[in-house]
């Protein structure tokens, strides 16, 4: 348990310092808050394939366009061992009026506790010019803390392939690290809290950092 205890220390050590040479260099950072409560229903359509609906509402600063409120629905089928495919889509909606629609595709491959997780993302949005495309690919490493808690921590990289915009040059990459502590109440429930850092550099404005605590509720069916 101690030598596991020092891998997890050392892999939340190592998101931390991602950030840290922007500090060190005095780079200028503009920062903004957000909170977020995600609701998860998984279950599974026969032996090979599950499913998950996945629902948020993410409470956002005025300049973010406001309070957005998302459903995505999933459907992955084990191929090989600890190898899924699938692919869903999903529906944004802003405070402001805006709607996003996000059909997506995604390749897991898992072994002990360590995934990743390959995704494409076709973005729609109202007005656009054209489709936003979107490149995800995530690593995560799960510790058991007992039977029934377990604490995660992941790293994600997103990359524009195709702006909504042509010509655009808005950010183009973003890179996110997260932390969750989950507790399984019982079969069916477990519940969690996270922490989750979003970091956009900018060309000609200060790089963004976006701080997201958030609340986790998952349902097995």
């Amino acid at each position: 348990m101690a030598r596991s205890s020092h891998l997890v220390a050392r892999l939340i050590a190592c998101l931390a310092l991602a950030w840290q040479p922007c500090s060190a260099l005095g780079q200028k950072l503009e920062d903004d808050t957000q909170a977020w409560l995600n609701l998860s229903l998984e279950g599974e359509l026969d032996d090979a394939t599950a499913i998950s609906l996945d629902f948020s509402r993410r409470w956002r600063e005025d300049r973010r366009a406001g309070e957005q409120h998302t459903a995505r629905v999933t459907v992955m089928r084990e191929v090989a061992d600890g190898v899924r495919i699938g692919g869903g889509g999903g529906i944004f909606e802003t405070e402001g009026g805006g709607t996003e629609l996000r059909p997506h595709q995604e390749l897991v491959l898992a072994r002990g506790r360590f995934s990743g997780r390959t995704r494409l993302e076709e973005r729609f949005f109202d007005g656009a010019d054209r489709m936003e495309l979107r490149f995800r690919q995530q690593v995560r490493y799960a510790q058991p803390l007992g039977r029934r808690t377990e604490l995660g921590v992941s790293g994600e990289y997103l990359g524009l392939v195709q702006t909504r915009e042509r010509g655009s040059a808005g950010p183009r990459d973003e890179w996110r690290a997260r932390v969750v502590l989950s507790r399984k109440v019982s079969e069916a429930l477990s519940l969690g809290l996270a922490y989750l850092i979003i970091y956009t550099p900018r060309e000609g404005a200060a790089d963004r950092v976006s701080h997201i605590p958030q609340a986790a509720i998952l349902y097995r069916f």
